[in-house]
């Protein structure tokens, strides 16, 4: 992923820090060193969820019976989105995925799509968890704002502020799908377009590409 120019401004809702007007440079969308347990812990589930998600592809592509409904809930649960990718994803970039994740558990560094997937995965699981508690179109206070923020962290796994609380409630549309990548995409430094292609790229060329970054 390619950082915004230097000085564009973005809103933080969590805790990572962002571009802002005074011309602070962005985060690094370079590979990353896994430096905390926690980072690891991501990576891993990440690398369970490409696992799973040939394994289910595979299956079906022998005949083998629709597993059970709990299968698939298990999964949206931990990785919202992941259904997407199952029905969507060619074979070749879920297997590239799985052998470049499993290259970053084994010491590699951490490509930006891998961050940005975990962080996805996290802030969409946190937003779930505010929508099923939020009146719909009801715009909560500051203060609840803050008590909701929190207790959608100690869900998700992953620091969210007040702002991320408010948007969730009263999302442009509707839908909290772009709210969730607008946080990506300001967590990470970059555009959302750039964010959501990280994410769920429609090149053909991935595959090679995860091939290249897991040979680093």
């Amino acid at each position: 992923m390619t950082p915004r120019p230097g000085g564009a401004k973005a809103v933080a809702t969590g805790s990572r820090a962002v571009p802002d007007p005074d011309g602070a440079p962005p985060p690094s969308t370079g590979p990353r060193a896994v430096t905390t347990p926690e980072a690891l812990r991501a990576i891993e589930r990440l690398l369970h969820k490409y696992e799973t998600l040939a394994e289910l592809r595979r299956a079906r592509a022998r005949g083998e019976p629709i597993p059970d409904r709990s299968v698939f809930r298990a999964l949206a649960r931990e990785f919202p989105g992941a259904l997407y990718e199952l029905d969507r994803a060619p074979l070749d970039d879920i297997d590239a995925r799985r052998s470049a994740l499993a290259a970053t558990v084994g010491g590699g560094a951490a490509a930006p799509w891998m961050t940005a997937m975990a962080t996805y995965h996290a802030l969409y699981r946190a937003a779930l968890y505010l929508k099923v508690r939020l009146k719909k179109g009801h715009a909560p206070g500051a203060e609840e704002a803050v008590s909701l923020a929190g207790a959608a962290a100690r869900h998700a796994a992953i620091d969210v502020g007040a702002a991320f609380v408010q948007a969730v409630a009263q999302p442009a549309g509707g839908r909290i799908g772009p709210v969730v990548l607008a946080e990506v995409a300001s967590r990470e430094g970059v555009p959302e377009p750039e964010a959501r292609q990280a994410m769920f790229p429609t090149r053909r060329d991935f595959a090679e590409k995860c091939a290249k970054e897991a040979g680093r």
